[in-house]
Order: C-alpha cells, then structure tokens, then sequence
C-alpha cells in the first residue's frame, strides 16, 4: 500500500464498474466516472491497523482551470464539521471547564434559548452534541459570495437565510438532526472562552492532531484559496463564487483534506485505546462513541453503525458543491472521502465505498445481534381523565411523570420544567409549548409522539 502523500490510484480502483447498470451505460475507469456523473474531483484517505497509510487522488479541483486534485486540496467537509467541533467542546469538558450535563443556558451571553410561551427548557452540552436537545433547523446553505454574511447570533435568531434556532420537541428524549444545535455549541464555546471558534478549535484539536491543511475560518482566508476545490452544481457548472461561506463553522464550517481528517478519526479511536497523549481522556472518547438515544445511532458528533453493520465510527458532510463521507471500522480499517461535486453522494456511495471495501478487505458483518425498538409500537387515544393517566412511567431507565392538573396533564421528564398537556377532541393530549402528543393505549401505557425528523414514538408503562 502506497505512503502517505502518494496519489496515484490502485488499478483495481481504476477499473470501477457499477453494479446494476447496463453495461453500456457504465464508464471503464473512474476518472471517466468522475465525468459521467458530473463529479470533477475526488480525493481520498485510506486507513488500515489505526494509521493513515495512502492517499489517492482523481480529477480536477475546477472545471474552469483544469487544476488537478492532489493530497494537499482542500474542501469542504459539511457536517463532519460537527465530529471534529464535538471534540473542541469534549477538550473543554476534559479540562474542567464546562460539564457535560450543565444547563448550558448558566454559561450563554451573546445569545440566550428563547422560552416557548414563558417555558424554558433545560439543555445540556450532551444534548447539543447528540442532537437530543429538541432543537430546530436541520441543515445550512451558506452565503454565496457578495451576499452579507450575518453574525452566529442573528443566525440563530432567524435573520439570515434559515428559521431562528428553536426548542420544538422534548429535550433529552430522543435523536432529531439539528444543525442549529451546534450553532448553540458554537456560541457556547465562544463565550465560555471568548475566543473565535476557528481559533479555538485550532487551538484545541487542529494542531495537537497534525491537521496542518484545515481551518474552520469563515470566509476562507487568502492562503487557503489558491489549493482550495471549486464547489460545482449537477451538471458541472460550478457554485456561484468558487463556494459559500459558512458562519454556521461548527455545524458546517470546516476547509479540510481527507487525510487531515483520518488523522482526526484516528486520534479519536486512539482516545478510546487510552493512548498516551491522547486527544481525549477514555471516558470521554467511549461517550463520543456510545449511541445518546435509542432512535438513531448517534453518539457525542460522531454517526455510529447500526445494529446490523460492523461497528464503526464517522460521518457525512453536505455543503454546496461537495459531498464528503468518513468512515473508520473497530477493525482499524476505513477511508475519508471527499468530493467536489453536488453528485459525489452517488460517485461515493455508490461507486467507491463498494471498491475499498473489497479492494481493502473491509468487515461485513456486525459482531452484535439486531434487536426490535419498543418505540415503534403505534397506539390509538382514550377518552380516560386526568387523574386516570396520573402516575410514574418509565422507558429505558427514563422517568416520566405525569400530575393533574384540573382537566390538564402536567408533564415532567429529564428535568425538565413541566410542560403543560391539553386534552383534544380526537383523545389526543396536545402539548401547547413542543410539538408533542401523548396517548394512552391501556391503563399501564403511555405513548410519547414528537413530531420531528428522526424521532419515532416512545413507549412507557408505569412504574
């Protein structure tokens, strides 16, 4: 296997095919790929026994100056921004300086979590990093060049291209994608430290892990521009402005390279090795990679495999005009892949994940049973009173209470304030503050349905 820093691609990469399509239909090589579907560049790091061992290049980093795509091109890495800014924040719970499961309203200053009709909900560092914290927006389409780019607080408040962040469903409960939640880590961070965030992460993991060819600074800076790839459209054309900016840098603001980032997946899986002068202590690197809600795989910034995949970690990332994916099994094998093309999830998932698995001889089994989610269970409303669903519910070590309050419900869970539940017409029990309804399918159950992406129905029975 070549050294890091050589690019040339193996032959048995060169030679792709496509599974399932017409044999007229699929290109001989993966260079000729890379212009069937309208992907200018790919670059990739290769992974094997927990070091970086290769680095292969295809393509061009713009469709206009032809600039062919090497080890050192950067790109935008999307929302693998959030993996590498959840270890920023885990250094500072490392040292002291914040808590994993302090109400991170105490240390706020530039901007505060609104109240949602006079409640204010109770959010946590944990649930920032997990997408557990109730919280709106999913994803960010950044500012094209010449556009005004606003300022973190007036992102979250709404006053740039995406909604106000909000806290629309019950904090602490369950998995819902929320890149405005670290656009909250990211105003936590800066003002616990007052610090800019492209500093402190500098500071903090950038450096200590060898990641030379990275920056979270926004707008990119002059002497990242001329390695830098060219964002492009399906079709080719590329972005508006070369690329968008990105105020969102903790949710989506990191310039990098494949290998930076390998270098990065590598540091977190020595972490959990307890590895002397690891990036993070044990404890904390095992919490990265330990699923937060029983609904999605997910742990502290890191996307997990499922039940039924070999154990890994990693994550996607999705700007406009590039697509990048990384990937690292508990076998010490996987790749960073990146891309510069709105069309790389299909040149990625599709084309080259397949190859490297068995050109690398990658696992393809998980080494743990799948098992059957309660929460899935559906339920129909009764007309019972307040009083009747009155009581102590429990699911997965939770505890749910639930008060009456005249013809009301008051709802308290996770430590949270209480949150007031209306009965409906249909048997339904609406919660007036969060997008939540509640049912009760017997006496001894009650069924939790939030209405977000992601999140499924949680089941409870009495305790």
């Amino acid at each position: 296997m070549s050294r890091p820093g050589d690019d040339q691609l193996p032959d048995a990469l060169q030679r792709l095919r496509v599974e399932g399509l017409p044999r007229s239909d699929v290109p001989a090589s993966l260079t000729s790929y890379l212009r069937w579907c309208t992907t200018p560049g790919l670059s990739i790091a290769v992974i094997d026994d927990g070091a970086l061992t290769a680095t292969w290049c295809a393509g061009i980093r713009d469709v206009n100056t032809e600039l062919p795509v090497d080890a050192r091109t950067r790109f935008q890495a999307g929302s693998i921004s959030k993996s590498v800014a959840a270890a920023v924040a885990l250094r500072l719970v490392a040292e002291g300086v914040l808590d994993l499961d302090d109400d991170v309203s105490d240390r706020l200053r530039s901007w505060q979590i609104p109240r949602n009709e006079g409640w204010l909900p109770r959010i946590t560092l944990r649930q920032l990093l997990s997408h557990t914290a109730g919280l709106t927006v999913h994803g960010f389409p950044g500012y094209p060049a010449g556009q005004p780019v606003p300022s973190l607080p007036d992102v979250l408040d709404g006053a740039g291209n995406t909604p106000p962040v909000r806290v629309t469903t019950l904090p602490g409960l369950q998995f819902s994608y929320s890149g405005g939640g670290y656009c909250v880590l990211q105003q936590l961070l800066v003002d616990v430290t007052e610090m800019p965030f492209a500093d402190l992460a500098y500071e903090l993991v950038l450096e200590p892990v060898g990641m030379v060819d990275s920056t979270y600074a926004q707008p990119l800076p002059k002497e990242y521009v001329d390695v830098a790839a060219t964002g492009h459209r399906p079709g080719g054309r590329p972005v508006t402005g070369l690329w968008h900016t990105y105020p969102e840098q903790a949710a989506a603001g990191l310039w990098t390279t494949p290998a930076d980032l390998a270098r990065f997946f590598v540091a977190v899986r020595d972490s959990r090795a307890d590895r002397p002068g690891a990036l993070l202590p044990k404890r904390l690197a095992d919490d990265m990679a330990s699923p937060q809600a029983s609904n999605r795989p997910y742990g502290l910034g890191l996307q997990l495999a499922s039940d039924d995949e070999p154990p890994s970690i990693g994550h996607g990332g999705t700007d406009e005009g590039f697509r990048a994916y990384a990937v690292l099994y508990d076998t010490g094998r996987g790749a960073v892949l990146m891309t510069n093309g709105d069309t790389g999830d299909a040149l990625i998932g599709d084309v080259v994940l397949p190859a490297l698995a068995e050109h690398l001889d990658w696992p393809t089994a998980a080494t743990t049973d799948s098992t059957t989610d309660p929460a899935a269970a559906t339920a129909t409303a009764s007309p019972d009173s307040s009083r009747e669903h009155a009581g102590t519910y429990r699911t997965e070590g939770r505890v749910l209470e639930l008060v009456p309050r005249g013809a009301e419900l008051e709802l308290r869970a996770l430590g949270q304030p209480p949150l007031r539940l209306v009965r409906r017409a249909d048997g339904r029990w609406r919660c007036t503050t969060l997008q939540l309804d509640v049912t009760f399918p017997d006496a001894c159950t009650v069924v939790l349905q939030q209405h977000a992406e992601y999140v499924e129905d949680i089941v409870a029975t009495r305790a």
